[in-house]
């Protein structure tokens, strides 16, 4: 009966250690998971912060390039009716074309960052609907404003229904 203890001793060592090297590989694996999923979570909201930011600078530049276009088009519908003088007219139209341009570039090169697609597509939509909106107004035709709005406001309305997605997708965070 001797042996078995002296083997039973021997079997309980290797047994520890064997049970010793699990609990390290478990904890191992456990922990790389751990750091894996802390990556990704801090990935994720690297992603949102920046979406977020650029939602609302576009929401932003769309309505700077909306408000130029109105300012242009009521200076184009008040011109004919003797309201500024010659100089005022063309000075005024110089400012209200720059402040168009100016707005126009600093959205189109926002747009590229929005990485929603249908929203992307829908601020393009309204972007290519006040450009042509304001080339028909400086040559000037008549334009359907109502069309130009529906399609600001269906963008406008994407921008907040996306914030509003990843804002609920924080909070469930």
């Amino acid at each position: 009966m001797e042996g078995w203890k002296f083997w039973w001793g021997v079997a309980a060592f290797f047994l520890g250690g064997l049970a010793t090297q699990l609990n390290g590989w478990l904890t191992y694996r456990r922990q790389r998971r751990d750091r894996a999923e802390d990556a990704e979570d801090a990935l994720r909201q690297r992603r949102e912060e920046f979406e977020l930011q650029h939602l609302v600078e576009v929401h932003q530049l769309l309505q700077q390039l909306n408000n130029a276009l109105m300012d242009c088009a009521s200076t184009q519908r008040l011109a004919p009716m003797g309201v500024f003088a010659d100089e005022e007219l063309a000075e005024r139209i110089a400012v209200e074309q720059a402040a168009f341009n100016a707005a126009q570039v600093a959205l189109h090169a926002q747009m590229g960052f929005i990485l929603d697609d249908e929203v992307r597509r829908l601020v393009e939509e309204a972007e290519d609907a006040i450009d042509d909106e304001q080339a028909h107004t400086l040559l000037e035709e008549l334009v359907d404003s109502a069309a130009t709005g529906q399609k600001v406001r269906a963008a406008t309305d994407a921008i907040g229904a996306r914030v509003r997605d990843l804002y609920a997708g924080r909070a469930g965070s």
